[in-house]
């Protein structure tokens, strides 16, 4: 497959990107020849590369390059991309170049950092090395963080990774983020004995119960509305927020609802426990589900997410070090969940999320990078490399 081209950007950033895009990894489905393709790479450029098997077709990679001692650097991606859905001008799988923006599904999210790393890895003088650079990618992180939590598992059954910093890179427009929301994230199912509507005043109502449990919910968040805040942009901050995503069930409108199922998810900061908070939740599906009971009903609980918060000390030595190659301003909160909480407690190392493209069209159809955006990435990080793993290394 040729590769398009864009004036003033390292032409194998386009390359690689063509290939990334051109590999439907959308979520579940399998990601290994990605993985395969990245692991060869790297191994030509003289890394020690692992792949981690997960589900049938799907797979981590752990890479390292310098030298095998304590300290260093992992930059770390997810490979799986949202389907790609209706409505592109473009096909969602071929890179399209215009008007210096690279269109595709994943080029923001984050198929565009994952090239502009193999470009620069290429270029590296491995012996040069004070310490070592991990590479870990990983798949399903857009249904929950799944399979980074096997590559973090083989990590502490096989690997001994004491990093000095871990960098993820979601897509932030370059500029560094230190802290972010966790999530958990459950479906209910709720049956009850069908029966004419005019027994309403006897009988229970699977959406009944349902309802019953939703304003549960929004009680759960109700005493922190007051923190919540939404900047210039449109992004918000809040210490907890709550959200039914979907509501459906019922048969007919002059009967008594058999069934109903819900999805909901609850959102925290580090300061917030997110199964203290729910308490009071689920007391109220259990008294929904003695009501429900009484008919031969029942609610059944499935949790489908969870993922940790995470917040980095603004005052690591090595949040400023990132900073300073980033320079595009201090380091803030973003108010999508990622894997860096996974990361944070599984290695003991600080976080930062920094990377190219704008999460605001991640998900979206036409989604793009800009040549701008990729060629400051670049930038970032050799500087990063150098000053983290490079001879020139301060240590902090």
């Amino acid at each position: 497959m040729s590769a398009p081209t864009t004036p003033e950007l390292d032409q194998r950033v386009v390359e690689s990107l063509t290939q990334l895009v051109a590999m439907a990894t959308e979520s579940m489905t399998p990601n290994r020849p990605l993985i395969e393709w990245i692991a060869d790479r790297l191994d030509l450029f003289g890394a020690t590369a692992t792949i981690i098997d997960g589900p049938v077709g799907r797979a981590n990679l752990l890479a390292r390059f310098g030298p095998d001692v304590d300290g260093g650097l992992v930059l770390s991606g997810h490979t799986d991309v949202v389907p790609a859905g209706s409505g592109w001008t473009t096909e969602p799988y071929v890179l399209t170049i215009a008007n210096e923006t690279l269109v595709g599904r994943g080029t923001a999210d984050m198929k565009g950092f994952v090239a502009c790393l193999l470009a620069v890895i290429e270029d590296l003088d491995v012996a040069s090395l004070t310490r070592p650079i991990h590479i870990a990618l990983s798949y399903d992180e857009e249904v929950g963080c799944v399979g980074v939590r096997g590559l973090l598992d083989h990590v502490a059954a096989h690997a001994d990774l004491r990093p000095d910093i871990v960098l993820i890179g979601e897509p932030t427009m370059m500029r560094p983020r230190h802290a972010h929301l966790g999530k958990v994230a459950y479906r209910l199912r709720f049956t009850a004995e069908a029966g004419h509507s005019s027994l309403s005043p006897f009988l229970p109502s699977a959406i009944t119960s349902a309802t019953h449990v939703i304003t549960a919910l929004e009680a759960v968040a109700a005493p922190h509305l007051s923190t919540a805040t939404r900047d210039a942009t449109g992004e918000a901050s809040a210490e907890v927020t709550v959200n039914v995503g979907t509501i459906y069930g019922g048969s007919a409108l002059n009967v008594l609802a058999p069934h109903c199922e819900l999805t909901f998810e609850l959102r925290h900061t580090v300061d917030h426990d997110p199964d203290e908070l729910l308490e009071p939740l689920w007391s109220a599906v259990e008294r929904e589900r003695t009501t429900l009971g009484g008919v031969d009903g029942s609610v059944d609980v499935e949790q489908t997410v969870r993922y940790p918060a995470l917040r980095t000390d603004l005052t690591n030595d090595w949040v400023r070090v990132i900073e300073r190659a980033a320079d595009r301003g201090a380091s803030v909160p973003i108010g999508y969940g990622t894997e860096g909480g996974l990361f944070a407690a599984a290695l003991g190392a600080p976080v930062v999320i920094c990377g190219p493209g704008d999460i605001a069209v991640a998900h979206r159809p036409d989604e793009y990078v800009g040549a701008e955006q990729l060629r400051a990435c670049l930038t970032f990080l050799r500087r990063v490399i150098d000053d983290v793993c490079g001879p020139g290394r301060t240590d902090h």
